[in-house]
């Protein structure tokens, strides 16, 4: 059956007039419209494109796999229905050299075809995030040293500035994040340039960019203020006692604001300060007795507030008069020269080492593309020519988080940009730290005419929203019809940009949103707020699951704890307390570790080890590896080290504890682990850090340990990155484990956490930051932590820098050593803050879009009453809250109430408000709005026992089943899969799955049967040849190359090896027509054959056996099967005895497989030093 497509979608898939930018809202089905689209531009009857004429370029590497894959199936289904259809077969054949992918895989392909134009060397390759960290490393300490090696007094001035201490943090992170900033533009040394010049500009203070903004700022506090003082005007005029006291005073102050307001944009410097400075409020006229004391109280709420805006946000935008602003302005600019050129030199240095060692890093791949396609003045090469004739159509997906760079990469490939398709939705643009620029796509969007079919460029919007119910898309466009306005961020959530519910659900009750409020009295939003929200949450996940069903496949089924999930704004370590209350409520849950890679326990474990044997001298990192699981030193262990010698280095004590404490048990594991760090620190001079990890790995059973932890799978997936990583490290060029440890510190510091693989597909609740949600969906939604303020840290620091604004410095006195806020900094923050409330939204607006059945939003907050009261007060008649009101929110919390406050059902917060005069906004479902005074109590840690009367006809049906005895119970516990090893004895055994050890608390070193692994591993990887002259180099041999460990290597018998090669067996094997080493096999055998006859077994109950035959020899079109045992026994009976079983299985398989008779069945002794015949007993199943 044909999908039925919307309108707007069929505009997306058949347009062909010329440019087109998709607006697809949350849920809107855009990769499907997308891979439509791209099938009917190569099935288009009248003028068809080939697949490879067409350049899709995604967001990710998993969405371009995605789109391939799509479109191979829909491709195949074409051609199912037209076999003959030899243009469809030739698309067929085009999908794998379609150029899809994401954009840097696109530029490292073309860079790759005309690398000799960049000066490159043809095997560049792209450089890892640690190295590029190791680089820019090393880079920075050598600019900064030769920096201050040069001693300028400016450089020494900057350096006082951000780093008046010992540590230049502060200062690397300047030049790295100016670095940061130019690389999301096309040409990156001329926004330097441009930045750098605004100090260079003599003009009043008022007409430089950073003034403008200043004075824009000013105009909309004032705004905001006149529209408070004027609410309350409109509020007092509805009733004549209040008129009559506070009508002609508000009018006054009405009148004074806005004549401000209206002029501030426009007026001189000084001019602005004199008339700031000059607002003055009287004292609102008293008004005693009157009966409205809710109107009374928000009238006075209102103009107190205006008032408050005034006294406290319009001062602090002016630092000081023109001349001071000027004056300010000429002694940065010094500053910023030199941090300019900092800069410059690091970006120069930074460039060498990469080419140095033949790499590009992800920003290198942008810039070296566009240098191919477009030269110094922005005319296309005659290679960008050439392309753009190569391509019909450019389309790119997630086009809202494209940076300057990338759309000028865009621009180039197109033909004038006349055959652009761009796709995404500007609402859920939330990479703005990857430097995302949304602002591209809203330009683009606001200059773009509606689709009308014959005019281009042209936008298409997309809002069928085919994921959420209708309850969801109803909640968001409540929500965000009043939030998001061009003032805020850029943009209307007008009709446009409205979800409009196209999912099908059966109707029904217990799906309304929810938002749930926790009362927190007066506790601040903490570890303990957070282990209430996660026992309410563990309430309603209770609840929902016994009462509520999931649609899934058009059916209903009931919900898992699989279908939960816990949104927080950040990765964090809150992320954990939920966890951890969850687990308590008796919930599964599967969580992001606070901090990613990092901070996970195995490689916290790992990583302090590697810190412990580059330099023991570190007691953290010490006492980290001490307490861990592989180690096992108790509290006590340590108390008793720490007592015996309570001065100096951890490691210290630990080592005097060794030599002359009083517990002997505790010494001889102190003995034992300094030994074992002793070798490792040995290994460290010598291995490679990879090897060094994998013999550590060996030596702990770490990987073990790690696998029988919650979430095992992932944290061996951890150990094993970390492995890598280190041996990416060693590859390209870097030595040594204590750079490899540095490099580590350096990562995590900076925030570049390695991704690794997530194993999240447990029936669990899941808990994830919301920007990790990202194009995912929830059947049932909650977001909490609402009530936590947004994070302002990134405007308060004293240096400050936007990608519009530039660079903004505080000043400081170097006699007094006060600092102050200058022009620059205060516009730069004021940008930054705009720009980071605007992406808050959008963070929001992901957030809620990822729920399908149910939303439920969660907050904690102080003293609810006050809170409500003081948002009611902002909340006008408009259909739209005021600007004001969203910008001065302190977190999505009040966001959320300010707009659930004028719900329908938001009665209850009303009345906490004590504002009855909030105008009710229309919505078509209710919510579920709950304050929470006593959120569920803690689960107990203990049960009191609690007397019951017995059911006694309940417990005979107990008796009877439980005694209840299953006829055929040996074969239940028969696996259906055994290694043909588990049938000596004649037994079947159960795996042991703990059957490794860590090497240190062995004090013999490998046990028995780890020895026989060794020597059969010896077996199979010798060259026989080789190991029959020279026993001991064969073993060294296998040990350079990592077939056996050093250890396994040792223990090796010499002695019992070469009698093995000076025995006629060797010498049989030799002369064989064909010898098989390792001989792999798989057959299945009747059940009944394993264990005793049982009437009434069908005959087809089979059971598969897997085993490797140690030696195969081919004679005389015969075969002979040869065991190797490393048993110490006394005769060869008791080895005939214990194999018999696994030996008639290889005969069998082997048979089987090879087509030929088994005529010998022959163990050797390696403890007796012969071969052992068992023909006899064995038995050959027929």
């Amino acid at each position: 059956m044909a999908k039925k497509w919307t309108d707007e979608q069929l505009q997306c898939i058949e347009t062909r007039g010329g440019t087109v930018l998709v607006s697809a809202a949350a849920g809107s089905g855009k990769t499907s419209v997308l891979v439509e689209r791209v099938i009917g531009l190569v099935t288009d009857a009248e003028n068809p494109v080939d697949i490879d004429r067409l350049l899709v370029v995604t967001f990710t590497n998993a969405a371009a796999s995605e789109m391939k894959q799509r479109l191979a199936a829909a491709l195949s289904e074409r051609i199912a229905q037209k076999p003959d259809d030899l243009r469809l077969l030739r698309q067929q054949m085009l999908v794998a050299r379609a150029n899809i992918s994401t954009v840097h895989g696109f530029c490292s392909s073309l860079i790759r075809e005309h690398f000799h134009l960049l000066e490159l060397p043809p095997q560049f390759r792209v450089a890892e995030t640690a190295e590029t960290a190791q680089m820019a490393d090393e880079a920075l300490n050598e600019i900064v040293e030769e920096l201050y090696q040069e001693n300028s007094p400016e450089f020494i001035e900057l350096t006082e500035l951000l780093s008046p201490g010992k540590d230049d943090r502060i200062l690397f992170d300047a030049i790295q994040k100016i670095h940061t900033f130019m690389q999301s533009h096309p040409y990156p040394e001329k926004w330097l340039a441009e930045k750098q010049g605004y100090y260079a500009i003599d003009l009043p203070a008022g007409q430089t960019s950073w003034g403008r903004m200043v004075l824009d700022k000013a105009g909309d506090i004032l705004k905001g203020a006149t529209s408070l003082v004027g609410r309350a005007l409109a509020l007092a005029e509805e009733e004549p006692v209040m008129a009559e006291k506070y009508a002609d005073f508000l009018r006054t102050e009405h009148a004074m604001l806005e004549n401000a307001a209206s002029r501030m944009s426009s007026l001189r410097w000084d001019e602005a300060i004199i008339y700031a400075q000059g607002l003055a409020f009287g004292t609102l006229p008293q008004l005693r007795n009157y009966g409205d004391q809710a109107r009374k109280e928000r009238v006075k709420t209102l103009r107190d507030k205006a008032k408050k805006d005034i006294k406290e946000k319009l001062p602090p935008l002016f630092c000081g008069d023109d001349a001071e602003c000027r004056e300010d302005i000429n002694a940065l600019s010094v500053l910023a020269d030199v941090l300019f050129d900092a800069v410059g030199r690091f970006g120069k240095r930074y460039a060498e080492k990469k080419l140095a060692r033949g790499l590009v890093d992800y920003n290198d791949l942008e810039h070296m593309a566009l240098r191919l396609l477009v030269d110094e003045d922005g005319n296309k090469t005659s290679l960008s020519a050439e392309l753009s004739s190569r391509f019909d159509e450019v389309l790119v997906d997630e086009y809202q988080d494209t940076n300057a760079a990338q759309d000028a990469l865009f621009r180039a490939l197109s033909r004038n940009e006349s055959n652009l398709f761009m796709v995404g939705d500007v609402k859920q643009s939330i990479y703005g730290f990857r430097q995302a620029m949304p602002d591209i796509f809203l330009r683009r969007r606001d200059t773009y005419q509606p689709f009308d079919g014959i005019n281009y460029p042209a936008t298409i919007t997309l809002g069928n929203n085919f994921r959420s119910r209708l309850e969801i898309t109803d909640a968001v466009n409540f929500v965000f019809r009043q939030l998001m306005t061009k003032s805020v961020c850029g943009m209307n959530y007008d009709e446009r940009e409205e979800l409009k519910a196209s999912a099908k659900y059966e109707a029904a009750e217990g799906y309304q949103t929810e938002l749930l409020i926790i009362d927190g009295d007066t506790r601040e939003q903490n570890d303990d707020s957070d282990a209430a929200e996660a026992r309410v949450i563990a309430a309603r996940i209770r609840e929902i699951m016994n009462t509520l069903k999931v649609t899934e496949n058009g059916e209903l089924r009931p919900a898992r704890f699989g279908d939960f999930c816990i949104l927080l704004r950040s990765k964090s370590a809150h992320a954990k307390n939920y966890a951890d209350e969850l687990s308590r409520c008796g919930i599964p849950s599967w969580t992001e570790a606070a901090g990613g890679f990092f901070a996970s326990a195995e490689i916290a474990s790992a990583v302090a080890l590697l810190h412990v044997i580059d330099n023991p001298i570190q007691d953290i990192p010490l006492l980290a590896v001490l307490i861990s699981p592989v180690f096992g030193f108790s509290p006590d262990d340590l108390t008793k080290i720490r007592l015996h010698h309570p001065e100096g280095r951890l490691y210290t004590a630990l080592r005097r504890y060794g030599k002359s404490g009083d517990d002997a048990y505790l010494k001889s594991r102190i003995a034992a682990f300094l030994n074992q760090l002793d070798a490792w620190r040995l290994l460290a001079v010598t291995l490679p850090t990879d090897r060094l990890i994998h013999r550590i790995y060996e030596d702990t059973a770490l990987t073990s340990v790690a696998a029988a932890m919650r979430h095992g799978a992932q944290r061996v997936a951890n150990l094993r990155l970390l492995h890598d990583t280190a041996r990416r490290f060693e590859q390209n060029g870097f030595r040594g484990l204590s750079a490899f440890v540095r490099m580590l510190d350096r990562a995590e510091r900076q925030g570049n956490d390695i991704e690794a693989p997530a194993f999240g597909a447990e029936d669990a609740v899941r808990i994830m930051s919301i920007h990790h949600s990202k194009g995912l969906e929830f059947p049932f939604l909650f977001i909490a932590g609402m009530g936590r303020r947004f994070n302002r840290q990134s405007s308060t620091d004293n240096l400050l820098i936007h990608s519009d604004m530039g660079v903004g410095f505080k000043r400081r006195d170097p006699e007094t050593l006060t600092q102050w806020n200058t022009l620059p900094r205060i516009a730069v923050s004021l940008a930054i803050s705009k720009s980071e409330l605007a992406e808050e939204m959008r963070v929001l607006y992901v957030a809620m879009t990822r729920a399908k059945e149910k939303l439920i939003m969660v907050m904690t907050m102080r003293f609810p009453e006050k809170r409500l009261a003081s948002l009611a007060a902002l909340i006008g008649e408009e259909d739209t809250l005021p600007s004001h009101a969203v910008l001065n929110a302190t977190g999505m919390c009040d966001w959320i109430l300010s707009a659930a406050l004028r719900h329908p059902s938001g009665g209850h917060l009303r009345s906490l408000a004590g504002d009855d005069c909030i105008p009710i906004y229309p919505a078509d479902h209710s919510w579920h709005i709950d304050v929470l005074r006593s959120p569920p109590p803690e689960p107990p840690e203990t049960y009191e026992e609690q007397a019951v009367n017995p059911d006694m006809e309940f417990a005979d049906i107990i008796k009877q089943r439980i005694s209840y005895a299953y006829p055929y119970r040996e074969f239940s516990m028969l696996p259906a899969k055994l290694a043909a090893s588990e049938l000596s004895h004649g037994t079947v055994r159960r795996e042991n799955v703990a059957n490794s050890r860590p090497a240190f608390l062995s004090e013999s070193g490998l046990t028995p049967a780890e020895r026989g692994t060794a020597l059969h591993t010896f077996m199979q990887f010798a060259d026989y040849s080789a190991a029959a002259s020279d026993v001991r180099g064969e073993i060294s041999r296998l040990v350079e190359k990592g077939y056996l460990t050093r250890e396994q290597g040792r223990v090796i018998p010499v002695a019992k090896v070469k009698c093995f090669f000076e025995s006629e067996l060797y010498a049989r094997i030799k002369s064989a027509d064909r010898a098989y080493r390792e001989f792999h096999f798989t057959i299945d055998i009747p059940a009944t054959e394993l264990l005793a006859q049982k009437a009434g077994v069908a005959s087809e109950e089979v059971v598969i056996i897997q085993g490797i035959a140690d030696c195969v020899l081919v004679e005389n079109g015969g075969l002979v099967v040869i065991d190797y045992k490393t048993d110490h026994v006394k005769t060869g009976d008791i080895l005939i005895d214990r194999y018999k079983e696994q030996l008639g299985i290889y005969a069998r398989a082997l048979e089987r497989t090879l087509g030929m008779p088994v005529r010998e069945c022959l163990l050797y002794s390696f403890a007796l030093d012969s071969v052992i015949n068992a023909n006899k007993a064995v038995k050959i199943i027929e």
